[in-house]
């Protein structure tokens, strides 16, 4: 007869490795290793979160600057110039502009309002200001106007809506009429879009042409954020416009290029070189301006 009692103890696995390391650890150094990680965490966000707003913040400064921002005159090698949508660069080797039939501010005031015309007599057309939604209709209202003989457009804009500024090219050329950016004008952004509309091109001398990447913009009053994929869809279908606008005014790809390696917020300003090199303006002609009817006749 076998005697009562308690079941032999079967001979525990020993722990492993790992399991060895982990109960050698102190008690409450993972806690405190949890905490440490969280609170890295912690820090990271609050840092990003900083950093977006402070992005931000200067995005909005430049956006909304009016008054004119002194800036080094580019140079072949360093063209890179923030970009300011409402005003212009000045600095001690730039002068004002002359623009034909005006006289007001050229800078930060001109700059901020939608585009004015200005008629200057000797079929001349002064264009300066914003290109806004909708200025592509006034431009056409005023060029069908009675007695309308536009002959050059002389521009000076911080530039605005891509497809307004590509309609008003193509209106200037089924108009034959020239372009112009005046000494030490401005044209930057959707401007060199309708600049290259122009029969013949002149920049004179110290004019800044820049240009920069296409970009979508929240529409004012929208009732929903715009969709992601139908942006991006806009953007690309508004690049593809772009290149065909250049490629049919006879403007080479290699502006393009330039342009789509250049953030918003900044401008590639093309040197004199690049402006011809790249047929942006056209050789200038000789002799007097040809006769208007056989202008509309070429």
């Amino acid at each position: 007869m076998k005697r009562g009692g308690l079941p032999p103890v079967e001979d525990e696995e020993p722990p492993g490795r790992l399991a060895r390391l982990f109960e050698a650890i102190p008690e409450g150094t993972v806690l405190r290793g949890v905490f440490v990680c969280l609170l890295g965490m912690a820090v990271g966000v609050v840092g990003l979160d900083y950093y977006e707003m402070t992005q931000a913040a200067a995005d909005t400064a430049r956006t909304a600057r009016t008054e004119p921002l002194p800036l080094a005159r580019p140079k072949p090698g360093d063209q890179i110039r923030p970009y300011l949508p409402k005003t212009i660069p000045v600095g001690p080797d730039r002068g004002e502009p002359k623009l034909p039939g005006y006289d007001g501010p050229v800078d930060g005031e001109a700059m901020s309002r939608p585009m004015r015309f200005v008629e200057a007599g000797n079929g001349e057309l002064t264009a300066i200001g914003r290109i806004d939604a909708g200025t592509a209709e006034t431009f056409r209202a005023l060029l069908e106007k009675p007695g309308s003989a536009v002959r050059t457009l002389v521009l000076h804009s911080p530039g605005g809506s891509v497809s307004d500024a590509i309609v008003m090219a193509r209106l200037v050329r089924e108009r034959k009429i020239d372009t112009s950016v005046p000494a030490d004008g401005y044209c930057a952004s959707a401007c060199p879009l309708l600049f290259a509309g122009g029969v013949q091109r002149l920049a004179g001398e110290g004019a800044w042409v820049g240009v920069h990447q296409v970009y979508a913009v929240e529409v004012a009053g929208a009732t929903r954020p715009r969709d992601l994929d139908g942006s991006i869809a806009d953007i690309q279908a508004t690049i593809a416009e772009c290149q065909q606008l250049l490629l049919d005014m006879g403007v080479k790809p290699e502006v393009w290029i330039k342009a789509m390696k250049t953030p918003p917020e900044a401008l590639y300003v093309l040197t004199p070189e690049e402006l011809r090199d790249f047929a942006v303006v056209t050789p200038e002609r000789f002799g007097p301006p040809m006769p208007e009817a056989l202008r509309r006749a070429a």
